[in-house]
């Protein structure tokens, strides 16, 4: 740790407004490793703490601190005098390798403390927010180290996050094997953390965003208004005590590649644009929106049945915030492609949502092919248009409005039905080699927020779509029953 801080030199990173995107949500993962050679020098403690600390070097910017200007503005600050260093503990288990696979790496057998951050960026003990923590925990007579490594959104997205992961795995080979060649190509990485390469790739032109964006970001909502004005450790804190996790339920499916693409043949028939890419992804995203929706019809009627109570209850709700007649579908689109930035090592957050209304007279339809080409459309339609125009009016709708950023989760809140759906199958999930193999199994937490999809990579060797749902769990007991669903997706745990 003394060499990493001898190396920092002091600066501040004034964050992007896509930064404040996502920022009250930390990105959190589990990777787990098998010993499978039994080797005795199996990820050995000092070689991953050192190599940690060297991977520090390159990302100064995750041991620096958060100082709010208020009402969005935010800045890192890297103080080599007043570092805010990253949390990195070690224990060890009881709990065996062989264990959690027997177990499909269902969260009830893992290592007890496991996980050391929530979904909700809070502050640590310290009063301050940590901007990255990780626990190594070696396993029962050394089968297996499983690495948690939890960074807030404020300073990175999943493209950032594991860059670094990687990026420490490269560094730990290096210092194990002496590869030289390794080295050289680890040297010859850049990362990017200059929030102005955003601002300089924005194009000149200029396309309407779609009418249900500009009402999310702009509706007052005087809640929205007063979470954007609090610093991130009063922010974090009420969100943390908001219960966005509670009565909720994750459940993890495997969708193989071969059936969802013979899907996608099958919606293909029945989409009249000819010009529209449907990927396989889309008609996934579609499908799950089709059956939140009808698992809310299907609990609305359950409630009705229950008793004069819950009808009354129903009914207050629908006079106070009106009948919901559409689902508010979120999806989450990386803005380097659209800015042609991707291959410029660019490590902020580069995420934003597209939103769209669905009416539910579509979603709610039994699903078929047709059915389900009707809403895959609207999920195509809003990825095409996903490009850089599109991009740099999104910005100066930010821009012009810093405070905004509150406003969709505060949205999000108040429509139960709504939908934020995350596409990480190109992300680097099974790309951290410490030396000793890839990881067998990569995972976010047990209980993410309600009503947020997350589409995954599958294991090396894999190419199906590992599939994350949280949702509440009288919703949740419609999907996993959904017969459509059942067809083409294998629960997990």
């Amino acid at each position: 740790m003394d060499k990493f801080v001898s190396t920092v030199e002091n600066h501040e990173i004034p964050l992007h407004p896509l930064d404040t995107q996502a920022a009250f949500l930390n990105v959190p993962y589990h990777f787990f490793y098998p010993n499978t050679n039994q080797s005795d020098d199996f990820m050995p403690n000092d070689v991953l703490r050192d190599s940690f600390y060297r991977a520090l070097e390159r990302f100064p910017i995750l041991a620096g601190y958060l100082r709010s200007e208020g009402t969005g503005k935010t800045t890192v600050v890297v103080d080599r005098n007043d570092l805010n260093m990253p949390e990195y503990l070690e224990s060890t288990s009881d709990v065996l390798f062989s264990e959690l696979q027997d177990a499909k790496f269902h969260h009830s057998s893992w290592p007890n403390g496991l996980s050391t951050t929530g979904p909700i960026t809070v502050a640590s003990a310290n009063g301050r927010i940590k901007l990255m923590n990780v626990h190594v925990v070696r396993l029962r007579d050394n089968t297996g180290v499983v690495i948690f490594v939890s960074m807030p959104h404020y300073v990175v997205d999943g493209t950032g996050f594991f860059s670094f992961v990687e990026l420490w795995g490269k560094l730990c080979t290096v210092e194990r094997t002496l590869d030289n060649v390794l080295m050289q190509q680890t040297d010859e990485l850049e990362f990017v953390f200059d929030r102005d390469l955003i601002s300089r790739s924005l194009p000149t032109e200029r396309k309407p965003l779609g009418t249900e964006t500009v009402n999310v970001y702009t509706g007052f909502s005087p809640l929205a208004e007063w979470l954007a004005w609090l610093s991130p450790n009063t922010r974090g804190n009420v969100l943390s005590k908001a219960k966005f996790s509670s009565n909720v339920v994750s459940h993890t499916f495997r969708v193989p590649q071969q059936s969802l693409e013979s899907l996608r043949k099958k919606v293909c028939v029945h989409v009249d644009d000819l010009e529209l890419n449907v990927d396989a992804t889309h008609v996934l995203a579609a499908l799950i929106s089709k059956m939140v929706a009808q698992a809310h019809k299907k609990c609305e009627q359950n409630d009705q049945s229950a008793g004069m109570i819950s009808t009354l209850v129903g009914w207050v709700s629908r006079a106070v915030f009106g009948a919901e007649t559409s689902q508010s579908l979120n999806l989450l689109a990386d803005v380097r492609h659209g800015l042609n930035i991707a291959d410029q090592g660019y490590m902020g957050n580069g995420l934003i949502p597209h939103n769209t209304q669905c009416s539910l007279s579509v979603l709610e339809t039994p699903t078929d092919a047709e059915t389900l080409a009707a809403a895959t459309c609207i999920v195509s339609k809003i990825y095409s248009n996903a490009d850089g125009p599109l991009v740099a009016s999104f910005i100066d709708m930010l821009l012009a409005r810093p405070s905004c950023f509150t406003r969709p989760m505060v949205y999000l809140a108040r429509h139960p039905k709504s939908l934020v759906i995350t596409n990480e199958t190109g992300f680097k999930l099974y790309k951290a080699d410490f030396g000793d193999g890839l990881p067998e199994w990569v995972c976010t937490i047990p209980s993410f927020v309600a009503n947020f999809i997350g589409f995954l990579p599958s294991p090396p060797n894999s190419s199906d779509i590992v599939v994350n749902i949280t949702l509440k769990e009288p919703v949740m007991k419609h999907i996993v029953s959904n017969e459509f669903w059942r067809d083409l997706a294998t629960i997990v745990y």
